[in-house]
């Protein structure tokens, strides 16, 4: 669901949020319009209410894992987990973690990927949150539901900064909610 849909329609916040991302076009791939997020971390008004929307609404919520989807996932999840009284887990590319790990393949549009998470990082029961900047097919967030609840979490909702209303990723997240700040812009402030 969109936060515009859920009580915040016409808030200044999100079009601020909107309009602090730029679109890179044709980045990483000819055709591909990228949503660049690093210029909402340069507005820290917008980056602010980027992390206040998501703690207002999960606050309240229980929540005692907030799962940070590499490498964006970084920028918000730490924030929100301090601010609801969370603890950050970080779901990293393959290697990328000392220690033991549990890991989870997904499916890419070509090919495959893999998410890792410290062994004991999450326990049984704890309820979890998971935080990505960007959902289009929804195979990542996924992969990151599935590692969670492989090692007995409860994940409550998956929260994006940016979704594609034509995308239903959610049908991939195995009946999760899905919250999500803005759509994509289609342009923007790109040379």
């Amino acid at each position: 669901m969109f936060a515009a849909e859920n009580g915040l329609k016409g808030d200044p916040r999100l079009q601020a949020i909107s309009e602090a991302i730029r679109v890179v076009p044709h980045f990483p791939k000819p055709g591909i319009m990228f949503q660049d997020i690093t210029t909402l971390l340069l507005d820290h008004k917008a980056f602010k209410h980027t992390v206040d929307i998501f703690v207002d609404r999960y606050r309240d919520m229980d929540i005692s894992v907030v799962a940070g989807v590499e490498a964006r996932g970084f920028m918000f999840g730490p924030s929100i987990a301090l601010a609801i009284g969370a603890k950050f887990v970080p779901l990293r590319k393959p290697r990328k973690l000392p220690g033991e790990v549990i890991s989870e393949a997904y499916e890419l549009e070509y090919g495959t990927d893999c998410l890792e998470m410290h062994v004991g990082a999450v326990q049984p029961g704890e309820r979890a949150l998971v935080i990505d900047d960007l959902i289009a097919t929804g195979g990542t967030l996924s992969a990151a539901i599935t590692l969670l609840e492989r090692v007995g979490a409860e994940v409550v909702e998956c929260g994006c900064v940016i979704g594609l209303p034509e995308v239903k990723g959610q049908c991939r997240l195995n009946g999760k909610p899905l919250y999500i700040l803005v759509e994509p812009r289609e342009i923007g402030n790109c040379c």
